[in-house]
């Protein structure tokens, strides 16, 4: 029994030897263009900088602070209900049933992080939103 054990063992390592690690880096260099693997594992710091500089991150921030400005409940909402929509499209790429392999293989790499801060950042907005359409004015 020991012979099957250590012939299934060199064989796991003979496998694990073989994986193709040029390609798991070129994941990561896709994923993320500006990670390198001397930066070491991308944290929740780096993943909330990373998706709160997108293009529709930045749209809504400047739809909130309008709204804002304006006071208008119409736009208290709409910015709510948008940002509600990100924070759950960012769970489903994160954590969602099916997870690519790009992603999957990203996170394994350590060039994505876990974007809990920035979903938390998306749902305090919108409930700010929220609170802002709803309150009663005076």
């Amino acid at each position: 029994m020991g012979s099957l054990r250590r012939g299934i063992r060199q064989a796991l390592y003979l496998a694990l030897a073989l994986c193709p690690t040029a390609a798991i880096a070129e994941v990561c260099d896709k994923e993320r263009p500006f990670w390198s693997r001397s930066d070491g594992p991308a944290s929740a710091w780096d993943e909330l900088i990373g998706l709160s500089t997108l293009p529709i991150s930045l749209a809504l921030i400047s739809l909130a602070g309008l709204a804002l400005l304006t006071r208008w409940r119409i736009l208290f909402a709409v910015a709510g209900l948008l940002w509600a929509g990100l924070a759950l499209s960012v769970i489903a790429a994160h954590y969602g049933p099916i997870l690519d392999d790009l992603r999957y293989f990203a996170i394994k790499e350590g060039s994505i992080g876990p974007p809990h801060l920035f979903i938390a950042l998306a749902i305090a907005i919108c409930g700010s939103m929220v609170y802002g359409a709803l309150r009663p004015r005076t």
